[in-house]
């Protein structure tokens, strides 16, 4: 953990920890010859990477292929079945899915260096229209602008150079980057929105008319799902007339664009670079990998997923497994793939 951008908010013993996964502290694994060790003695100093770890510095192990010998202390989040891989002086904690638990320990003691305190905090160059209704433990970072009728609800951090437009909600505990642009959008709680991103924009729809081509104006607006992250210079448009709506707890990433009118519900996962167009559907728990397109007005069904670069021009049912371009059925893409090679190998043999 770098501590020059990060810290650990309090101290941490080892029984914390146990305690926040749900683990009894007979489960946990050590060397015992000759030794007696007192858990609640033994305190976490540092969070770091496997091959980083050392006395009384904490972290997961997944990666069985690789060697890591040289790991010869320190407490280790793993599932049993790899603690065979590991020294036998590390402390052990048995965990089904030890990245996950090792993010639920990050998430409840580290916090940035600069975390705004408790009491409101709105920098003198911001701009807060006097009708913008701002809830308690707010902050409002330098040179961003809240317009008439906002509503930023209870321990919402705003940084800087942040545009939040007139009517747009901003529920409690959310997070919005420094240059995010929000307008027509209502976001629910707990919900993070990274740097440069614009929420609520018109979309891209219009009358082509040589010069006198006419933009068609956008009156709905976006509606974004309790829990969900938004990765940085994402684009996510209005509706046209409705809503477009992006359910609870969907993990977008980086430079992710969605058209006018699409429907992701919720835990849906969209990787760097997906572009949706208009009126696109993801029921729950898709997963587009990265550079993926996906043509207007298609459906994928429930528990999907999308091979990284494919190009979506049909629709597809439930539990799909999908890839190529133009998209398929994963299994047949995988043949195509493999005659072509076969035809690419023999009339270079030839």
């Amino acid at each position: 953990m770098n501590k020059e951008f990060f810290k650990i908010n309090h101290k941490i013993n080892l029984l914390d920890i146990l305690n926040i996964l749900d683990i009894s502290k007979d489960e946990i694994v050590f060397k015992k010859e000759n030794l007696v060790v007192h858990l609640e003695k033994i305190n976490i100093e540092d969070f770091v990477s496997f091959e980083n770890l050392k006395k009384n510095k904490l972290s997961f192990f997944t990666n069985v292929k690789r060697n890591f010998n040289n790991v010869t202390s320190g407490i280790c989040i793993a599932e049993k079945e790899n603690f065979k891989y590991l020294n036998k002086d590390i402390i052990k904690i048995p965990y089904s899915n030890p990245k996950k638990g090792f993010s639920k320990i990050l998430k409840k003691y580290v916090t940035k260096n600069q975390q705004h305190k408790k009491e409101n905090k709105i920098h003198p160059s911001a701009i807060v229209h006097k009708t913008a209704k701002i809830g308690k433990n707010v902050f409002i970072g330098a040179y961003s602008i809240i317009c008439e009728d906002v509503i930023i609800e209870d321990n919402t951090y705003i940084s800087e150079r942040v545009t939040i437009s007139s009517n747009c909600k901003v529920g409690k505990e959310c997070f919005i980057g420094a240059g995010v642009i929000i307008e027509c959008t209502i976001l629910n709680k707990k919900v993070n929105v990274a740097h440069n991103s614009v929420l609520g924009k018109i979309g891209f729809g219009f009358i082509p008319e040589n010069t006198k081509t006419i933009l068609t104006p956008h009156v709905g607006s976006l509606i974004i799902g309790e829990g969900t992250n938004i990765g940085s210079a994402c684009t996510i448009d209005r509706g046209l007339i409705d809503e477009t709506l992006i359910g609870k707890y969907v993990m977008i990433d980086n430079q992710v664009h969605i058209g006018h009118n699409c429907v992701i519900n919720d835990f849906c996962i969209l990787a760097g670079q997906v572009g949706l167009s208009g009126s696109v559907v993801l029921e729950k728990n898709v997963i587009l990998g990265g550079d993926v397109s996906v043509k207007d007005n298609i459906r994928i069904g429930e528990g999907s997923i999308v091979a990284g670069a494919s190009k979506v021009f049909n629709s597809f049912p439930k539990a799909s497994k999908i890839g190529g371009s133009p998209a398929q059925d994963m299994n047949s893409w995988k043949r195509l793939i493999a005659s072509q090679r076969l035809s690419n190998k023999k009339r270079k043999n030839n």
